[in-house]
């Protein structure tokens, strides 16, 4: 059985996630309910669920808040939420997955499946960094290791590496298990650009840019990297904007 708690402010939306669960998802025991992030936080401490339902918008505090006090705790998250504005992009992104009141039994059953298959860790504090992104000043990075939490302005260039991205900073290297294409969406609009189908730099490490034939960029570090042509103008317009 699956140990599962629900979090959410709204009694009747507390029982219809309930009922439902109870139909449909014979697999999970529901060990606890809560409707508020702090009785959430201290039933998640004390009963050590495996999976939590999580609204995102409640009183006192909410669920995004939640995410990143649990990070590193040995537990999946799917949010339920009403509000087709809370990036639902995102939460794809960064969550388990994400179930839209009304809440259908198709839907809470595709949900369970997911878990049920994968069981993948995910970088929970991505959520809130990105629905905040013009706040965004550092990033959590899923690692075989665990999570690696960068600041932006440390991290130099990503690599492509099929799919998983390595970042350079001064100091270390840090491979992290997503796609390159998934970061560039992130770090859009923070002083990132894509220079080669296989390169993202941070424009804040780079010393000179080389024209010629095979046109480069020289870092701040004396690391030089190749500059697509088809990327080529873009980049020169960025740097003297």
């Amino acid at each position: 059985m699956i140990k599962a708690l629900l979090v959410d402010d709204e009694p009747k939306a507390l029982k219809a996630l309930r009922l439902l669960i109870k139909k449909h998802c014979p697999e999970i025991e529901i060990i606890a309910e809560a409707d508020n992030i702090t009785d959430a936080y201290k039933q998640i401490v004390e009963l050590n669920p495996e999976l939590v339902f999580l609204d995102i918008s409640m009183p006192g505090g909410s669920g995004l808040e939640l995410l990143e006090r649990i990070q590193g705790f040995n537990v999946e998250v799917i949010f339920t939420t009403a509000y087709q504005e809370y990036a639902i992009k995102a939460l794809r992104l960064s969550a388990l997955d994400y179930l839209l009141k009304p809440i259908s039994h198709d839907e809470l059953k595709k949900a369970v499946s997911r878990f049920l298959n994968q069981k993948i860790k995910y970088d929970y504090s991505l959520v809130s960094e990105i629905l905040n992104s013009e706040k965004l000043r550092r990033i959590a990075i899923h690692t075989q290791g665990g999570v690696q939490i960068l600041n932006l302005s440390d991290i130099m260039y990503l690599k492509s590496d099929k799919n998983y991205s390595v970042f350079y900073l001064p100091e270390q290297n840090v491979v992290a298990s997503r796609a390159l294409g998934e970061f560039e969406k992130l770090l859009h609009g923070h002083g990132f650009i894509r220079i080669h189908r296989s390169t993202l730099i941070n424009i804040n490490h780079i010393r000179e840019y080389k024209k010629g034939k095979e046109p480069k960029v020289l870092l701040v570090d004396g690391t030089e990297l190749e500059v697509s042509r088809s990327r080529k103008e873009e980049l020169l317009h960025v740097l003297t904007d």
